[in-house]
């Protein structure tokens, strides 16, 4: 397949792009590259390369940066996808488009599945169930992907966190917010193969087991023997400008009847990471 991919810098593109298989001809590019919420430039930079499919990694993704800055975040997270679908459609091209289980408000006591109603609390929610209303009403021949606390991506909370623990440095992770962590390569692995099902829809691949950040780093800390003390916090000690839900774990109703192989447990995507820093 011919490939064009965008938000190329970040976590989970650079992690696509190190694990695509090689037969596939792929363009990448990172938000210096290619601002998505720059209608013209998608236009001209997309059309012409006829992908096969566009695959949009790009996003704002800093919570409270998108409560207190909320019109870069709707350019980011709604208008650039719309833009992407419009490219996508001029060219004949499928497009996968990552989204978040933070369009969700938290408040259903289980994990949330694809028929779930959205209701998002935040501008970051607001602004990328956008980009889902973008993409569904500009393009059928679509699949969104929502995850859910992706991990492992190298500048992430989690893996800075590990490693502060690693140099006996103290760290702390939340113990009121629950959602999907999941392992940025787990996802990454994932996607290729969904886009090749040609089953176009909205779907939720996301970490296997509901957890808070807590929960992860103690795993880390045990299965690691990290030196470093973990303490548990709580949202409202830290004063963050954004709500956050307090349960957004993610189910699928749909990913298994694909083939799309299911996650890992929690305890084997941690290990994973922890072998990967020591690589």
């Amino acid at each position: 397949m011919k490939l064009a991919v965008t938000g190329a810098g970040g976590g989970l593109g650079r992690t696509f792009l190190a694990l695509v298989p090689p037969h596939h001809d792929v363009d990448a590019f990172t938000h210096r590259d290619l601002d998505v919420g720059d209608h013209h430039a998608v236009m001209q930079t997309i059309v012409p390369l006829r992908p096969d499919a566009v695959l949009n990694f790009a996003a704002m993704t800093a919570v409270d940066a998108c409560e207190t800055e909320p019109d870069a975040a709707y350019r980011a997270n709604a208008v650039g996808p719309g833009n992407l679908a419009l490219a996508a459609r001029r060219c004949g091209a499928t497009l996968l488009h990552v989204s978040t289980d933070y369009v969700f408000d938290g408040e259903k006591g289980s994990p949330y599945d694809e028929l779930d109603a959205p209701h998002p609390i935040s501008a970051y929610g607001r602004s990328k169930l956008g980009g889902e209303v973008q993409v569904r009403a500009v393009l059928q021949e679509h699949f969104i992907v929502r995850t859910s606390h992706v991990f492992g991506g190298g500048s992430d909370y989690v893996t800075e966190a590990i490693g502060r623990m690693a140099r006996g440095v103290p760290a702390a992770g939340l113990v009121d917010r629950k959602g999907s962590p999941t392992y940025v390569r787990h996802l990454a692995e994932r996607i290729l193969p969904l886009v090749l099902t040609g089953r176009f829809g909205t779907y939720h691949l996301a970490g296997a087991e509901p957890a808070t950040w807590f929960d992860v780093l103690s795993r880390a800390k045990t299965l690691g023997g990290l030196p470093g003390e973990l303490s548990q916090q709580r949202d409202a000690e830290l004063g963050r400008p954004a709500p956050r839900p307090v349960d957004s774990s993610l189910v699928s109703l749909y990913a298994n009847d694909l083939g799309i192989e299911p996650m890992p447990p929690l305890e084997v995507a941690v290990k994973e990471l922890l072998d990967a820093r020591d690589r």
